[in-house]
């Protein structure tokens, strides 16, 4: 019997997407100021973290990406506080984490 291990795909983990060395900095740019409770919309989200639309719609699908509120059936917000928390929560303190 052999046995398969199911790999995870980039971005579902802490540690395993790109996104993730960069959290710390984004965390401090310049838009990362504001309301916590300020709504933008996916194309202000990806741009800030230096993603694509697509990838965010790709994370909402599979219940991974950061929380956000569907207003209308077309129209969906992110909290600018829930950006900053969901980048908290995928910081490194070191290598070793990505490896886990």
């Amino acid at each position: 019997m052999t046995s398969t291990k199911t790999k995870s795909k980039p971005g579902t983990k802490p540690g395993t997407h790109h996104l993730d060395r960069r959290a710390g900095r984004i965390l401090t740019e310049h838009l990362s100021e504001g309301p916590d409770d300020e709504l933008l919309d996916t194309a202000a989200v990806a741009s800030w973290l230096g993603v694509s639309v697509q990838w965010l719609i790709l994370l909402r699908g599979k219940g991974e990406g950061p929380r956000y509120s569907r207003l209308s059936p077309k129209i969906v917000k992110y909290k600018r506080g829930e950006i900053k928390k969901w980048l908290r929560s995928r910081e490194l303190t070191h290598t070793g984490e990505r490896l886990r």
